[in-house]
């Protein structure tokens, strides 16, 4: 394709490339990020350890603490089984159980048998509500079924979506969690449904209700370079939903909600392998980050995003020893949400 006047970025890739991460850049800080002579030092450095050793250097002494929390517990069994798995190698410290999955009570007694800690997967978008359909008017096709992402997005945009509806289903799964599971040590959504302003508006105040602190905020930076490569497609996904969920951590954090320092694992999807894994933990930042993973055993029948087999490939990439003897090396405190 030729050239367009005035959209100069579509000829040259690299200049497309630096728009999308500035963009992203930009929405968490607006006033922009200075460099000072040490943090340059810092990164020439860092910069000359990376080239010397094949992988990106972080300073021993700092303080990291990880989340690893895996997605969509109770989807299947299968799912569950994989997640179950990684809780028990020491991999997955916390997870996020899906209220409306096949295997959701039976993921949620055995979560709470295990005392592994989980919070709500807050889920609009797939499967059914656990509402009664004509109970939550906006939210479903005629059949009872979810509207699908994209299209619950769209409808959002244009205000179709009644605040009621929204209200009486995430109450709905909150109440599901207290009984099928006990107290959520956090929330967070499926497609990150709840960074969306309505979602939040309405989960707010049911979350200091039920006494719920911490939330997820899937907001991925700094961008490139972790070391390996990532679709421009993905990147624009990134980007967008970095800027999406910097207007959600205003409004979540200025509501009095806990979250982390950083967040990880958007990147990683379509590119989950023990060697990527190992050049973000190397590139951990100081503080508290969340890395959001979702691993599972084989399933040959269901949707298209159970029968994934980058479910199985994230369950091998946490599996690997290497990224244990990593987490030790980088001296990586594993905890959980509870644990904020």
């Amino acid at each position: 394709m030729g050239c367009t006047v005035g959209n100069g970025n579509r000829c040259d890739p690299e200049r497309r490339r630096a728009t999308i991460i500035g963009r992203a850049v930009e929405a968490c800080h607006p006033h922009g990020v200075k460099e000072t002579e040490e943090t340059k030092e810092t990164k020439e450095t860092e910069d000359r350890q990376e080239k010397a050793s094949g992988i990106t250097y972080t300073a021993a002494m700092s303080v990291r603490r990880l989340i690893i929390n895996a997605d969509d517990l109770g989807v299947n069994a299968q799912r569950s089984h994989g997640i179950f798995q990684c809780a028990e190698f020491g991999v997955v410290t916390s997870a996020s159980l899906l209220p409306n999955g096949a295997d959701s009570d039976a993921a949620a007694r055995r979560a709470r048998e295990k005392k592994l800690p989980a919070g709500l997967h807050l889920n609009l978008t797939e499967g059914c509500p656990l509402a009664a359909a004509a109970d939550v008017p906006g939210l479903t096709e005629t059949n009872g079924d979810f509207l699908g992402r994209d299209r619950l997005l769209a409808a959002l945009a244009q205000d179709a979506v009644p605040r009621t509806s929204v209200e009486r289903e995430v109450r709905a799964q909150i109440e599901w969690c207290f009984d099928a599971y006990g107290a959520p040590t956090h929330v967070d959504g499926h497609h990150h449904i709840h960074i969306e302003p309505l979602v939040a508006d309405v989960l707010l105040p049911l979350m200091e209700r039920y006494g719920i602190r911490c939330v997820r905020i899937p907001s991925e930076l700094p961008l490139p370079p972790f070391g390996y490569e990532i679709a421009e497609q993905q990147l624009r996904h990134v980007a967008a939903l970095n800027e999406r969920a910097a207007t959600a951590r205003e409004r979540y954090i200025g509501q009095g909600c806990i979250t982390t320092d950083h967040f990880r694992g958007s990147t990683l999807a379509g590119n989950a392998s023990a060697k990527n894994l190992r050049h973000i933990l190397a590139r951990l930042p100081d503080g508290t980050t969340e890395l959001m993973v979702h691993p599972g055993s084989p399933i040959t029948a269901g949707t298209t995003y159970d029968v994934d087999p980058q479910r199985q490939t994230e369950l091998r990439m946490l599996l690997d020893p290497t990224v244990h003897k990593e987490l030790a090396a980088r001296k990586i405190t594993l905890c959980s949400w509870g644990e904020l």
